[in-house]
């Protein structure tokens, strides 16, 4: 019995395992990322569940839904700024059209911060953006 499973081991598990490891992730290495920071100009302390949303979206086609390239919440830990990193697939960014990152902060699926403003950028050039949130009145 024990010869059973010291051979199942050997000879079933362990190739298995190996083989999982080394197969390699191709979807990271095709992923590009959009960096940057998120803040707001009040000087209001965040609850401990405030949550912040990031969007990249195709916001070419006119009375259209935007859409979605990418996103990242963020369950907020601190203050401003915040940092985020949301990844994409470069192969979804073509010439021609028009990109945008859009941000909101919640606390309770309540919203308390909002990007009033079309924050436009080219996904592909690397540069970190800044995007200012505004309190949206209750």
């Amino acid at each position: 019995m024990l010869d059973r499973i010291a051979e199942f081991f050997i000879f079933g598990l362990v190739p298995l395992v190996v083989g999982v490891l080394a197969v390699p992730e191709f979807t990271s290495a095709a992923e590009k990322t959009i960096a940057g920071e998120v803040t707001y100009r009040e000087r209001i302390a965040l609850p401990p569940n405030a949550v912040l949303s990031v969007e990249l979206a195709d916001i070419s086609l006119a009375g259209a839904p935007a859409t979605l390239l990418g996103q990242r919440k963020i369950v907020l830990a601190g203050q401003v700024p915040i940092k985020f990193e949301i990844g994409f697939d470069p192969k979804a960014i073509q010439p021609g059209r028009a990109y945008a990152l859009q941000a909101r902060i919640t606390v309770d699926d309540r919203l308390i911060f909002l990007a009033d403003t079309r924050h436009q950028v080219d996904p592909l050039d690397g540069k970190p953006q800044t995007i200012v949130l505004k309190k949206v009145t209750s």
